[in-house]
């Protein structure tokens, strides 16, 4: 009987090493481009009601602003550790099935969010805690899996636009769930809206299963859609073998270290080979130009942002007494503003300098800050006003960040985007994963004299030094990897045995 251990070992040991070599792109690629964005116009109309009504939701069972701001964190960190660990399947198995595997798992949170408000249990907290959990962890299985088949359905020198194009889709239907919501913000219960979310999530995977196309040519290919299902159900089994098999690998990793001159120890094990191979292979993830640089710029801009939006919608309701209404407004003004831009980029976007558009990006973003700042010596009758200004420069900012962002990212190394991708991601979260904590507690001791004040405060004094940073960001034509043929036979020779 195989213990865990061992099944690890054997899971470690049965890696391929297609990471290092060329991707063959498969011709029929191209249609991915349309189909996506159909896609994205689903998944558009189940989030503009999700991010609306999720953290008013969940309010309604925490009565601790930390408490609210330590769920979130969980929950963000449920979103990174397989952006980080598990991203490189999907260069090994397809883009297709790991972004099903990951996008399969939002149906039972919705579920579970559901029936939380509906069953007769003691902690319906728990359903929900475990259905946030479920989302993030989606997420972070399937968007580097998407974001690497989007590169490769583009053109090469089309790449920024048709980031984009597709994103043009999730805002533009993300209306309908904000104007829905205010509409009958008190006539239709909260959680009745995660059964259509139900509807909306399958209707998506559905869709995908049997309209996406794998980006790069694989051995097992099929055009049986069953068989196809089956596969994506077997892409979230390898993704969970393989975020055991990464830990296992980071926790030999110190060893290797320490006794890594004892050739006979590393020629001896296939799983100290696998780990000496990971090491390499993370390594040169952080000799390509510009990645380090980029890694520590998003954590820095994730903090800065992040202590304003990450518990915002919540904050709100503790704060201001605002309603799922007032919510759905933001958003629905958040998401115009986002469309307008998005579609004047879509013409434009490749013409551009993306650390231009950066910049331009962060100049429209800190007008949240100051507009909050603003809207708290504000007359209440006004301040919704305000606070809705912010939300449209919100909207300019994602604009310009999108493709941006994702065109840099999805270029630093071409063989292995998705494990890039997910790497430079999920570090770059880790300056989101405490904003939640932090607001939460400063909110929580200042609330009865400053209100929402001093999170804005911190995050307008942090910006100079943001938009300096800005300035000085690689451009992605200069961001190339340092991957050579040589580099490649080195790593193989390497991690051969003997």
């Amino acid at each position: 009987m195989l213990t865990l251990t061992n099944y690890l070992l054997i899971a470690s040991e049965r890696q391929e090493i297609m990471v290092v070599r060329a991707m063959a792109l498969h011709p029929s690629r191209f249609k991915n481009i349309r189909t996506i964005f159909l896609a994205n116009l689903i998944w558009g109309l189940c989030s503009g009601f999700y991010n609306v009504i999720l953290q008013p939701f969940l309010v309604d069972y925490v009565d601790s602003e930390f408490m609210f701001g330590v769920i979130m964190t969980a929950a963000n960190l449920a979103q990174l550790i397989p952006m980080i660990l598990v991203s490189e399947v999907s260069d090994r198995v397809g883009r297709k099935r790991v972004y099903l595997a990951g996008l399969i798992l939002y149906i039972p949170a919705m579920v579970l969010f559901a029936i939380s408000s509906t069953v007769s249990i003691a902690l319906p907290l728990f359903l929900i805690i475990s259905g946030l959990l479920l989302v993030n962890l989606g997420f972070g299985i399937s968007d580097p899996a998407l974001m690497a088949l989007t590169a490769e359905s583009s053109d090469e020198d089309k790449k920024a636009s048709s980031f984009s194009f597709i994103f043009i889709a999730i805002y533009a239907s993300g209306l309908v769930g904000p104007i829905v919501i205010r509409i009958f913000a008190n006539q239709i219960p909260i959680y009745y809206y995660f059964y259509g979310l139900i509807g909306g999530y399958t209707i998506m995977f559905l869709y995908q299963l049997f309209r996406l196309k794998e980006s790069f040519v694989i051995e097992d290919f099929t055009i049986n859609f069953l068989k196809q299902f089956f596969q994506s159900m077997k892409a979230l089994g390898q993704v969970t073998i393989q975020f055991f098999v990464s830990i296992l690998h980071f926790l030999i990793m110190p060893f290797l270290l320490i006794f890594g001159n004892s050739p006979e120890k590393t020629e001896s094990s296939q799983l100290l080979r696998n780990v000496k191979r990971d090491m390499r292979l993370v390594g040169d993830i952080f000799k390509t130009k510009g990645v380090k640089y980029a890694i520590g710029y998003f954590i820095f801009d994730s903090f800065v942002f992040g202590l304003s939006l990450n518990i915002y919608n919540g904050a709100v309701k503790y704060v201001y007494a605002y309603t799922e209404s007032h919510i759905a407004t933001m958003q629905l003004v958040m998401s115009l503003s986002t469309i307008i831009f998005f579609i004047l980029l879509t013409k434009i976007s490749d013409k551009l300098r993306k650390t231009d558009m950066l910049m331009m990006s962060q100049l429209a973003g800190s007008l949240f800050f100051t507009t909050n700042i603003i809207a708290h010596f504000t007359l209440p009758e006004y301040r919704l006003y305000v606070i809705l200004i912010g939300w449209a420069g919100i909207g300019v900012s994602i604009a310009f960040w999108v493709p941006s962002i994702l065109a840099i990212l999805s270029d630093f190394d071409k063989r292995r985007r998705a494990e890039v991708y997910g790497m430079v991601t999920g570090i770059a979260g880790l300056g989101w994963l405490p904003t939640g904590i932090i607001a939460g507690f400063i909110i929580e001791k200042t609330i009865a004299t400053m209100g929402l004040l001093v999170p804005f405060l911190i995050s307008t004094i942090l910006f100079p030094l943001l938009l300096f940073l800005t300035m000085k960001f690689p451009d992605a034509d200069e961001s190339k990897s340092p991957d050579t043929d040589e580099n490649i036979k080195n790593i193989e020779k390497e991690i051969q045995p003997n």
